[in-house]
């Protein structure tokens, strides 16, 4: 692929966007923390589910993603704006996918339980107040939907994929199974929320989607190798610790996301708007990679990787440096091209 047509993006356009980004996120953590429980109580009325400090910010986490990756980012760069009604649908499922996810690992229902739940949700009896949150919220995002059976069948697709995930408990998974489950879970995960919008993506978005919830959870299991070795979960990069092979791939998967993205029929500036916020988790994706690559140099086994501390593989974000590092990221993911490929390895 040659360099596209599109005007290179700046550094100063990047911080400008990070900088916007950075202020709604902030906003966002206010407003969920002041208007969650009121919102649950409106939708179920009984729920006794307690939220600790570590919920909302996991429930926080997981909305900002959706809303600003995926919901806001696709609507920015197709010329559209949330409803009030799109709005909460979101902040709904953000509840509900960890409440969803915990039913899995935690083991609270087994898989035909949850197949009950997901497909018969009116006819549904809860077993304790998680999956009776689960299912109050469910039943209300049922009510609202544009398209009750394509929610539903994604939903299935997600639970499916969830329950192929247990198979990562196992050493003995292989690298091609890996891969797929990191890939579609991720990515029927993304389409759920695309499902709440009035206007689903097209087929060219999709496609664009795929390779980028790939990488966004490719970026996730980079950043969580400590806690998923202790916790016995295996992933790409802790099982196989094939980081080349993985930065090769985060390349590649850009320079198809940037082929298709410039590709479309949208304003430049709302591509490269969507560009810098789809590539700057990849970004930081890409330097958890790098961490790990010297960080695990000479290490042989998964019993090796955990004698090394939490520092030593947890990618800081913090410091001025990697910040600034991250910004000049971002700007080579944006604008990459794979003749590029070579260079950058």
């Amino acid at each position: 692929m040659h360099k596209s047509n599109v005007p290179s993006v700046s550094n100063i356009r990047i911080l400008s966007n990070m900088l916007v980004l950075y202020r709604r996120i902030k906003k966002q953590e206010r407003y969920l923390k002041g208007h969650l429980l009121n919102l649950l109580r409106d939708v179920v009325p009984d729920f006794q589910q307690t939220f600790t400090d570590k919920d909302i910010k996991r429930i926080t986490k997981y909305w900002q993603l959706a809303l600003n990756l995926v919901c806001d980012n696709v609507y920015n760069l197709t010329g559209k704006k949330l409803s009030e009604a799109e709005h909460q649908r979101i902040i709904l499922l953000s509840v509900f996918g960890p409440l969803f996810d915990d039913l899995f690992d935690d083991h609270i229902l087994n898989y035909e339980q949850i197949t009950s739940l997901v497909t018969d949700p009116e006819a549904y009896v809860a077993l304790n107040k998680t999956d009776k949150l689960a299912a109050g919220i469910y039943l209300e995002l049922l009510r609202g939907m544009p398209r009750r059976q394509q929610f539903i069948e994604h939903l299935q697709a997600v639970a499916h994929w969830q329950q192929e995930s247990l198979k990562q408990l196992d050493s003995t998974i292989t690298e091609t199974a890996l891969r797929e489950i990191t890939y579609k879970k991720s990515y029927y995960a993304v389409l759920l929320f695309c499902a709440l919008l009035d206007n689903y993506p097209d087929q060219k978005i999709l496609e664009i989607l795929y390779p980028a919830a790939g990488l966004m959870q490719l970026t996730n299991d980079t950043f969580d190798v400590w806690k998923d070795v202790h916790k016995g979960v295996y992933t790409l990069p802790n099982l196989y610790r094939n980081f080349e092979q993985l930065q090769q791939l985060f390349l590649t998967e850009t320079s198809n996301i940037n082929q298709w993205l410039w590709q479309l029929p949208y304003p430049v500036k709302a591509k490269q708007t969507f560009a810098i916020i789809i590539h700057s988790l990849h970004a930081m994706g890409w330097m958890s990679l790098e961490q790990l690559k010297q960080a695990t140099s000479g290490i042989t086994s998964i019993e090796e990787l955990k004698q090394l501390s939490r520092k030593e593989l947890v990618c800081d974000m913090d410091s001025l440096q990697q910040q600034l590092k991250w910004v000049q990221h971002i700007r080579t993911f944006t604008n990459y091209a794979d003749k590029e490929i070579n260079a950058i390895l």
